[in-house]
């Protein structure tokens, strides 16, 4: 098919419906396939900071092929932008979509002060790699999925419990590597109704903590305080999400952390999926 058929849109005129018809289908014969349902795909769009305003969409005529979902925020005074997802459709492949509603919504976006730009590509899919390399894209991190069950601990000077505020100034002190967009405080505070923070005290003094997702059980964020560290806080946090939960089931946590891929290895946790996390950053 001639790509002179094809226009770029925004998405904001583009209804949910079709829009995750579309979604589903670019997605049907990915490495980890997925299928949402309207409303866990509405709870993406909203977690994940998504503007269809600043989405872009490859139209054939008046039908939808591909789409870019953008997140939208602010991290230290810097606008950013996530891309949620990339898809087209299997009839539209090998046209250079992607790099087309790129060259569409790059600009759109630098117009608006947005100048860094991040996604996440699987570990082995070379192909959607180059595609966003010859974007601009860097590889910046990699990215593990981690999983498995922690025994119940317990230990007498420390008190685990759940609380509903945490001080999230604070508790960036206690990190060594920043999370993943999906896990990051202010993706987290969008849907603080569904989250459960798990704190561990010493003395009364905050030493650590854990945020899950209740929805879908994944660990967004984890940290021990440095000088609570090897006192068997961090191994009774997760026997916590154990007992609630079956398992423990971190997603997208920056291997850069030794530390806690040491800690994660001698827990028994098994990394059960590998992401190249991917910058574009412009003047």
């Amino acid at each position: 098919m001639s790509n002179m058929a094809i226009q770029f849109k925004t998405l904001e005129s583009t209804e949910i419906p079709e829009l995750l018809e579309v979604f589903n289908s670019a997605f049907s014969d990915y490495a980890l396939p997925m299928r949402m349902e309207e409303a866990i795909f509405l709870r993406k769009l909203f977690i994940e900071g998504v503007s269809l305003g600043f989405s872009a969409g490859a139209f054939d005529g008046d039908k939808l092929v591909g789409f870019i979902l953008h997140g939208l925020d602010e991290f230290n005074g810097e606008k950013r932008v996530f891309n949620a997802a990339t898809g087209v459709v299997q009839s539209h492949r090998g046209q250079r979509l992607a790099k087309q509603m790129y060259n569409y919504i790059l600009p759109v976006l630098k117009a608006q002060g947005y100048r860094h730009h991040q996604l996440e590509v699987l570990n082995g899919n070379i192909k959607a790699e180059r595609a966003y390399e010859k974007v601009g894209f860097r590889k910046s991190r990699d990215l593990f999925g981690y999983e498995g069950t922690v025994a119940p601990q317990i230990i007498p000077a420390v008190e685990i419990k759940e609380v509903k505020y945490l001080d999230w100034i604070k508790v960036q002190s206690f990190w060594d590597v920043q999370p993943a967009w999906q896990n990051h405080t202010p993706t987290v505070q969008r849907t603080m109704k569904d989250q459960k923070i798990i704190a561990a005290y010493v003395e009364g003094n905050l030493a650590g903590y854990l945020v899950y997702d209740t929805v879908n059980g994944r660990s967004k964020q984890f940290a021990v305080k440095k000088e609570y560290r090897r006192q068997g806080i961090g191994t009774a946090l997760l026997a916590n999400v154990t007992q609630a939960l079956g398992k423990v089931n971190f997603v997208n946590y920056d291997d850069n952390d030794k530390g806690a891929k040491a800690f994660f290895d001698a827990l028994g946790l098994k990394p059960n999926y590998h992401l190249h996390e991917m910058t574009l950053v412009y003047s």
